[in-house]
Order: structure tokens, then C-alpha cells, then sequence
């Protein structure tokens, strides 16, 4: 819920801004290599991709814009799974692959530099995502419940890299850094946050092009 607050006062803003300001509508897609930072389970790097529509605003300041896009991602990683708890000791039974499914809305802010007909820019921001679907998966089992990987209903990140504009298309290359964790292991029914506090987080490379109505 806090996530949603955030977003909804950086909305209104955007709005005030967006009636004095020039605007263009786009459509923005591109893949990304993930870098999955967990202390419980391995998991391999994987790729995954997002599209969606994307607005730019100009601001008054010269050079300076704001980006928002709402663009649906999916992210698939690599996790080995066991048959008993100790998963530290025990010998992976199956290597099994998770996809996760999300709807994220970065919100950065861009300083680009004019060269005749194209621009570079550099820019950073935050991003909430908000997650679709049950993602979860079964890591190991125990007499106490199994111990199963649960992805957060939302996650909070930072955004920070450098883009090329020519014409209607740009293209763009960032890092994307979560907040906090990505999702806990859980045990059985429960809900709450990780088993012994074991949890994992999603980091990214990200490579993307728009093209601009």
C-alpha cells in the first residue's frame, strides 16, 4: 500500500506538469539479464524482457524531462530443488525454472544534452512493480511443511543509466537495483517473511528501445 500512495502522489504531479509541458507518447520493449542475489538456493542468471506504452515530459528546466512507463515484465530464473530441508548438504534432485510476471512503472528523471538532431542523456529514478499471478515454487520438503521460494506481491527499485535519441526512436541501457527483498522462502501456509529470514532479491541489466508517435 505504500507503494501505491508513492505512485499515486508522483501521478498527480506528473498531471500538474504534464498540462504546461510538451509531451510524447510512445511504445518502449527490450530484454534484460538478470543478476539474482539470494543467500538460500542458487539460481543461474537468466534473461527476460518488457514492453509497454512510455510518455515523456518535458520539463521547464532545459534538458530536463520526466519518463513513465507501465510496462508488463517477465523474468525467468533457474533454482535447484531438494528433498529435505538442509539444502546446504543435500544433493539437487531437479533443476527447475521459475518465471515471474509483473507489471512495473518506472518514473525517472532525464538531463540530455542536444547534438544537432539527436540527443544523449543520462537518467535515474524509482520503479514500483506489482506482481500478477501466484509466483511461488517448492524448494525442498520437511515434516514441519514444505519450504517453498514466494515472490512479494510488490517490489521497490532504482533505475539509473544512459540513452540516444534520434528521430521518433531511443534506445536506452540501465541497471536496475531492488530495494529490499524480491520474495522469501516461506514454510507451509505462511505468508510472512522467510524461514530463518532467508530471502532473495532480483537485480538487472537492461537494454531498451521506444519508439515515439
Amino acid at each position: 500500500m505504500k507503494q501505491l500512495r508513492i505512485l499515486a502522489i508522483a501521478l498527480a504531479l506528473i498531471g500538474t506538469l504534464a498540462a504546461q509541458a510538451q509531451v510524447k507518447f510512445g511504445v518502449k520493449g527490450g530484454i534484460e539479464v538478470l543478476d539474482f542475489k539470494s543467500d538460500f538456493f542458487n539460481a543461474d542468471n537468466r534473461m527476460g524482457w518488457f514492453i509497454g506504452p512510455t510518455v515523456k515530459i518535458g520539463l521547464p528546466l532545459p534538458g530536463f524531462a520526466i519518463d513513465i512507463a507501465a510496462l508488463y515484465n517477465q523474468r525467468e530464473s533457474k533454482i535447484d530443488l531438494y528433498e529435505t530441508m538442509n539444502y546446504a548438504s543435500a544433493e539437487c534432485l531437479q533443476v527447475k525454472a521459475l518465471k515471474t510476471r509483473q507489471i512495473a512503472v518506472p518514473l525517472n528523471i532525464r538531463y540530455g544534452i542536444s547534438l544537432g538532431s539527436a540527443e544523449v542523456f543520462a537518467y535515474a529514478g524509482p520503479q514500483v512493480a506489482f506482481r500478477l499471478g501466484d509466483e511461488s515454487e517448492r524448494i525442498s520438503r520437511s515434516e514441519e511443511g514444505d519450504l517453498a521460494w514466494r515472490v512479494k506481491n510488490s517490489n521497490f527499485s532504482v533505475n539509473g543509466g544512459v540513452g540516444f535519441t534520434v528521430g521518433p526512436i531511443q534506445l536506452t541501457a540501465n541497471y536496475n537495483v531492488a530495494l529490499g527483498r524480491t520474495g522469501d522462502v516461506t514454510q507451509g501456509d505462511a505468508v510472512d517473511a522467510a524461514k530463518n529470514g532467508l530471502h532473495g532479491k532480483y537485480n538487472s541489466w537492461q537494454i531498451g528501445a521506444t519508439w515515439y508517435f
